[in-house]
């Protein structure tokens, strides 16, 4: 996934966020379940976090993604244009919109993979 498709995705979804991190992997490369990406909803945290380039009800959104080994690129980015990308650009749009309970706490969209099949949580 490059920056250009998921600048795409997140414009389908008409979701804003104040960051987006490309990353490294991590190295060395743990055993079991490794991130993908994630999207953070920050919460009352958000205003220390925010870059101020973005509005203040997109400020506490933050996507994070972390390299994953060559050998499992074309599996995952299958597996991402299938849906998944596209479930977290909506999780993202909607949550500055969700209330005042739940834009109040610390919310995560996590992916992650084992052996190169996507696993989806919500918190």
């Amino acid at each position: 996934m490059g920056r250009d498709r998921i600048e795409k995705a997140l414009r389908r979804a008409g979701a804003v966020i104040d960051s987006l991190s490309l990353g490294p992997p991590d190295l060395p490369p743990r055993p079991g379940v490794s991130a993908v990406f994630d999207v953070l909803w920050l919460g009352d945290a958000r205003a220390g976090y925010s870059t101020g380039r973005v509005s203040p009800a997109a400020a506490g959104l933050l996507m994070r993604w972390t390299a994953i080994p060559a050998e499992q690129c074309t599996s995952i980015a299958q597996q991402l244009a299938e849906g998944v990308l596209d479930q977290a650009c909506r999780w993202a749009a909607d949550a500055p919109t969700m209330g005042n309970a739940w834009t109040s706490t610390e919310h995560r969209f996590l992916v992650s993979h084992r052996d190169g099949l996507l696993h989806v949580s919500r918190a």
